[in-house]
């Protein structure tokens, strides 16, 4: 009788115990953490959460979304900043009349007008409808370094967007990082990895949900030519690629890898490397969020999706030099890292006479 209930027992705790553990080993909690980085990086001060950067490749200038997560109600904004000028950030005007939370942003070259800026946002939700995670994506057009609005569109239902990646002067995709429609079912996505994630389409006025069964999918980007698109998930550790119907918008999975950090946001560099922020230590960026002395492991990788999807390290830190990396932006021979809580970016000068590990 008793060997039947330890038998009983076992069968009852083994499986959560399991579980458990593995989460603890994804999230890199043993992970030996080795700085390095081939250059040097200097402090830019003067902008809260610089959560995503986008870089325009003809000028340098890098586009910051902002925004003070540990003080949520004071919104944020999009600054401005010359890459490798080391000057303070310059928060640009807008012209909405309600408070800004920005979070993904992307930006589209216009070669007969104005460039636009497309930014996700999160207005607050309806008063009774505190349950709802409501996101919109904002088209601005950048005029005389000022955000003029010239589109809203909604989301169909109120899931949670995280990055947009801009297809044309009208489309995008976007990541959808919860896909449930509650706190405590988002709760459960996030500590629970459950697939609840996805993609969504931008197009005709509106955002649909396109993809689903994602884990956390967090940055995303567009091919130069269109034909592709690539979403990183961070608690489910994957670059994923798909084909993209230039035609229809909609995307079949052609290829998945796994790589071994929490990956955040994804950007282009002018040889068509993909370079991706990510937290090597989950578990640690999570006691990061919740106080700022708790240090978080900061990386950065670059992925040539050319020749065989390699992936090098280019910036691996233990949080002492920023925590939470969420971005890493290249332009030639800098590097722009952000982080979604530090009060400011890293400017990195990379020597160019050395590969990375």
């Amino acid at each position: 009788m008793l060997k039947k209930c330890l038998i009983g027992i076992a069968v009852l705790i083994l499986p959560p115990a399991v579980f458990v553990m593995d989460t603890v080993i994804d999230s890199g909690a043993y992970k030996t953490i080795e700085p390095h980085f081939a250059g040097s990086c200097s402090t830019v001060e003067g902008v809260v959460g610089a959560e995503d950067i986008t870089i325009d490749p003809t000028s340098g200038l890098a586009y910051i979304s902002a925004h003070d997560r540990r003080n949520w109600s004071k919104g944020g904004g999009i600054y401005i900043y010359q890459t490798g000028s080391y000057s303070k950030p310059t928060l640009m005007s807008h012209d909405l009349s309600d408070t800004f939370y920005p979070h993904g942003v992307s930006l589209w070259k216009n070669p007969h007008g104005a460039d636009r800026l497309f930014v996700v946002n999160h207005p607050p939700s309806a008063p009774g409808s505190e349950q709802r995670s409501d996101s919109e994506v904002i088209i601005f057009d950048i005029i005389d370094g000022a955000l003029k609005r010239a589109k809203t569109l909604k989301t169909d239902l109120p899931y949670s967007l995280n990055d947009v990646a801009a297809i044309d002067s009208d489309s995008f995709y976007a990541t959808i990082d919860k896909g449930s429609l509650t706190r405590f079912g988002r709760l459960l996505e996030s500590f629970g990895r459950l697939a609840r994630g996805g993609i969504a389409y931008g197009n005709n006025g509106s955002i649909t949900k396109l993809t689903g069964d994602l884990i956390y999918p967090n940055g995303i980007q567009v091919s130069r030519d269109s034909s592709k698109v690539y979403v990183s998930e961070s608690t489910g550790e994957r670059l994923l690629t798909y084909a993209r119907d230039k035609q229809t918008g909609t995307l079949q999975l052609i290829d998945e890898m796994t790589i071994d950090s929490g990956l955040d946001n994804l950007e282009w560099d002018s040889e068509g490397n993909l370079w991706v922020a990510g937290h090597p230590q989950m578990l640690k960026y999570l006691e990061h969020s919740k106080n700022h002395a708790n240090l978080s492991a900061s990386q950065v990788l670059r992925i040539n999706v050319n020749e065989g999807m390699s992936v090098d390290e280019v910036y691996l830190n233990n949080g002492e030099a920023i925590s939470g990396s969420s971005v890493g932006a290249p332009y030639e021979d800098h590097l722009l890292i952000g982080s979604v809580y530090e009060p400011f970016i890293l400017d990195c000068k990379r020597d160019s006479s050395k590969k990375p590990q």
